[in-house]
């Protein structure tokens, strides 16, 4: 007679340790994962509005618009000419998804409350696209594309994942470049 052979108990809970201890390891990598995927889609939408506000200017005689930041709020009070940035980027392919960061979603909700999780810089409206001026007590002088920031989060919503990390938000600078800072 031939005896089959079965897992003896010490077998069967080796295998079982073994599957507890990947799904440890493997559940916070699933969640970064998560959270790079949210956060590299909030950076895509910032590109796109970029894009979108690009297009803005240059329709716009190649100066920035007057958006408004917050329409409760209005730094631009009567003026036809100032929208806000829905209105803004609604004839370039611009959608209310366009304004939605995923990360801010889930943490303070910035997107319920001001209808975008973004905040435009009104400092670059009405200045030439390929040449914002920076005004100050010293005088005018011409900025780094690099460094003048177009739009960011409203808050830092990104990252801190594990403790002790910091929290991060995302900017698209006037050069089109977007960095987590």
């Amino acid at each position: 007679m031939k005896r089959e052979r079965a897992f003896t108990l010490i077998e069967l809970l080796l295998v079982i340790t073994i599957i507890a201890l990947l799904a440890t390891l493997l559940v916070p990598a699933a969640r970064n994962f998560a959270d790079r995927g949210r956060d590299l889609k909030c950076q895509q939408n910032l590109r796109d509005l970029f894009v979108m506000l690009s297009t803005a200017a240059t329709d716009n005689d190649n100066k920035y618009p007057r958006i408004e930041i917050d329409p409760q709020n209005p730094v631009h009070p009567g003026d036809p000419l100032a929208k806000s940035l829905l209105e803004t980027i609604k004839p370039y392919g611009g959608t209310e998804k366009s304004l939605q960061c995923p990360a801010d979603l889930s943490g303070p909700n910035w997107y319920a409350q001001k209808q975008t999780s973004y905040m435009w810089q009104p400092m670059s409206e009405d200045e030439p696209m390929n040449s914002v001026t920076i005004y100050g007590p010293r005088g005018a002088f011409p900025a780094n594309l690099g460094r003048v920031r177009l739009l960011q989060d409203w808050d830092l919503v990104h990252g801190a994942a594990e403790p002790g990390m910091r929290k991060r938000m995302n900017v698209v600078y006037a050069d089109g470049h977007v960095v987590a800072r």
